[in-house]
């Protein structure tokens, strides 16, 4: 059986973290959607079926998988925004050739027979169940951001057992740090961990990966996944439901936030219940508001609308899209939505919707210029032994298109 994860056709609901991933790239506990999936069938040849906009993006970065290509025989396809778990996976690999399970009209997962490889786009897959046996399911995909960090705690609980199967634990608890709960706590090979640290998993699973470094002093109360190469700074405070996927850098306080990769944080700040893509710098003293002071649910710019919508989530914090970056002292309102490739500056404060591709204070955005953007992330990524492929530049100058609406009338009105 082979499998085919398809990007769910709800990806703008994840915009702007969507301008420059597919939706199942998305982080929720110690896995994207993608990664989780794969693992629960590590011996199945995996395609991968996304929107024309990215294929080539994706066909560089993955070239072992097919992508928007499904070979000949039985596929199992597979709905790319499901937190995976060995219920989902009983109720799916029940389904013979030729059924399907669907949540209301869409789309959850189905077993078919392919006669013959083929080039496929997404429309493409409601031909494929044109003949299909249609079954009810309760299982539901991921359908909003917000619902990403509401359940990234608890993601994080649920995938310390896989996470950690299988593997040596190299937590040694006689050492110059304290540890609270140790059964709860997992260390990966080559970690470092210096003088002072506490690692309290008393209200959840620890997880620290491979080469990851944590400094002196800093707390780390779980449910916590420190990602790959990862650094927590000198004296952090990294509080429960935080995620940091590969290669970043944090510091300050962190509370129920996810990043991607290659994101920094280094100073002091806060930072709560918030979502930040890859390649984000976040200035020193740089804080977000994640609770309103009257306590209501939190509302915030949704990119299908064109308008703002309510998460019923008390607590919110920010969006960062990709190669966004905050100077010094740089205050956000709760909800804020940062788009793709800003750069925002002073100690006023930025609430609301901010467009991709701004720069300036909250008081006077205006447009940063692509070439210039362009330019600092290709000295960033160089840092990083990485390059700026040209699929990614041919993405963010469509991201740069796309918002030049967005740009004229928040930028009116910032004025």
């Amino acid at each position: 059986m082979k499998l085919c994860i398809f990007e769910n056709t709800t990806w703008e609901n994840f915009l702007p973290l969507t301008y420059t991933r597919a939706s199942f790239d998305l982080r929720c506990g110690v896995y994207s959607f993608r990664k989780r999936i794969a693992k629960h069938y590590p011996a199945e040849e995996i395609s991968l079926l996304v929107r024309e906009d990215i294929k080539q993006l994706y066909q560089d970065r993955y070239p072992d998988f097919s992508i928007n290509q499904i070979e000949k025989g039985d596929t199992l396809l597979v709905n790319g925004l499901l937190l995976y778990n060995e219920m989902v996976q009983h109720e799916v690999d029940k389904l013979d050739l030729g059924e399907a399970l669907f949540y209301d009209d869409e789309l959850i997962s189905a077993k078919i027979q392919n006669n013959q490889a083929r080039n496929i786009i997404l429309d493409d897959i409601t031909n494929l169940l044109s003949n299909i046996k249609k079954l009810k399911t309760d299982i539901q995909p991921i359908k909003y951001i917000w619902q990403l960090i509401h359940r990234n705690p608890q993601q994080l609980i649920d995938d310390f057992e896989l996470f950690s199967r299988d593997k040596t634990n190299y937590l040694i608890q006689d050492g110059i740090f304290h540890v609270v709960n140790p059964d709860k706590i997992y260390l990966a090979k080559d970690v470092i961990l210096e003088p002072g640290v506490v690692l309290d998993a008393s209200d959840g699973q620890i997880m620290i990966d491979e080469q990851a470094h944590i400094m002196a002093n800093s707390v780390i109360k779980g449910p916590v996944y420190i990602g790959k190469k990862s650094q927590v700074n000198v004296g952090a405070k990294i509080y429960e439901g935080t995620n940091l996927g590969r290669l970043c850098k944090v510091g300050g306080e962190v509370e129920d936030t996810i990043f991607q990769s290659y994101s920094n944080k280094q100073h002091d700040g806060f930072l709560g219940h918030s979502y930040v893509g890859e390649w984000v710098n976040i200035g020193a003293d740089t804080n977000n508001s994640n609770l309103k002071n009257n306590y209501q649910s939190v509302k915030v710019y949704f990119y299908p609308n064109n308008n703002f919508k309510n998460t019923e989530m008390q607590f919110f914090g920010c969006i960062f899209g990709d190669h966004t970056k905050t100077g010094i002292n740089v205050t956000l309102n709760t909800g804020t939505v940062i788009g793709v490739g800003c750069n925002l500056y002073s100690s006023l404060l930025f609430s609301g919707f901010i467009p991709s591709f701004s720069m300036g204070s909250a008081d006077r955005l205006g447009d940063l210029r692509l070439h210039k953007m362009l330019e600092t992330a290709e000295i960033v990524k160089k840092r990083r032994n990485l390059r700026l492929s040209d699929a990614e530049r041919l993405l963010l100058q469509k991201c740069f298109d796309d918002s030049s609406h967005a740009r004229k009338i928040f930028h009116k009105v910032k004025r």
